[in-house]
């Protein structure tokens, strides 16, 4: 239990440089898909390399089909993020979108049979809470149309977020390396279709593919810290899924704010400031 625990709080830290990458390419304006293309391609080779390494298994037809459905609903959760990102600061966006850990947890309970207590029912309500502060408070939703660019994207991000998380629980043990080479090269073709649609432009600006692999590194291990948590955790107790989520997409939340103050030097509102510590409440609560 206490190797889980760290993997689980390593992996939240890892995540918090996550954040800051796509916080930087949120305001320098990248080209989403160029971003996302570089990103995808990084991690796809990071996890080729691991297979060979290590010597791991090249196939499993459910990893295969769990790499597709995480792909998929990862693409629209990032191509939302980043637009989002342009609007509000880090604060804000990496709060709403980790509180999607409440899917996770949901299916943990719904699945996987881990228990539901009141408290993790108050830390719904917290999330909920936490959600309407960062947004401005329930009159302030709809009071521009910056702010309900804002919310449109912000919305998309959370509610596909989860997904992937999600989809860890049902990644046999032994294949989590094959499982990012089948979700990293599956997201590749489908970046490239939407692409190809939309024929954005093809050129790479400055310091883009440098914040592309930090993310893409720091994606990957996160991913990775987060599936043997959750595997050594399953190994002891029977609520794997709600011990090691709240963990990766709590923590992560004061890190990323923190790393946003010191590395971005940005500053936080009063009420995203509250909204911020009704999210660690609620995932504090969700974790009991």
């Amino acid at each position: 239990m206490t190797l889980g625990i760290a993997l689980a709080l390593l992996a939240a830290f890892v995540y918090g440089f996550l954040g800051i990458s796509f916080e930087i390419a949120g305001k320098r304006h990248y080209d989403i898909w160029n971003v996302m293309l570089y990103k995808q391609i990084t991690g796809f080779l990071i996890g080729i390399l691991f297979t060979a390494v290590t010597h791991g298994p090249l196939f499993h037809p459910r990893v295969l089909w769990l790499g597709l459905l995480g792909a998929t609903t990862y693409v629209i959760t990032l191509s939302a993020y980043l637009v989002a990102s342009r609007q509000r600061d880090i604060a804000a966006n990496w709060t709403i979108v980790n509180l999607s850990v409440m899917l996770p947890i949901l299916i943990s309970i719904v699945w996987f049979k881990d228990a539901f207590t009141t408290t993790k029912a108050f830390g719904t309500v917290a999330t909920l809470a936490s959600i309407v502060a960062i947004g401005g408070g329930l009159a302030g939703m709809g009071e521009a149309r910056a702010n309900a660019k804002w919310i449109r994207y912000i919305a998309v991000a959370f509610l596909f977020n989860g997904w992937l998380a999600a989809l860890f629980r049902f990644v046999p043990e032994g294949y989590s390396g094959l499982f990012t080479v089948c979700f990293y090269g599956w997201s590749i073709p489908l970046v490239l279709i939407v692409k190809l649609i939309q024929r954005t432009h093809w050129k790479v600006e400055k310091g883009l593919i440098p914040v592309s692999v930090l993310g893409a590194c720091t994606h990957w291990v996160g991913i990775m810290l987060t599936m043997a948590a959750l595997s050594q955790v399953g190994r002891v107790s029977g609520q794997a899924g709600v011990i090691v989520y709240p963990i990766t997409n709590g923590l992560v939340i004061p890190v990323g704010v923190l790393l946003g103050v010191i590395l971005l030097k940005q500053s936080i509102q009063k009420r995203t400031a509250v909204g911020v510590i009704l999210g660690m409440a609620a995932l504090a609560l969700l974790s009991l």
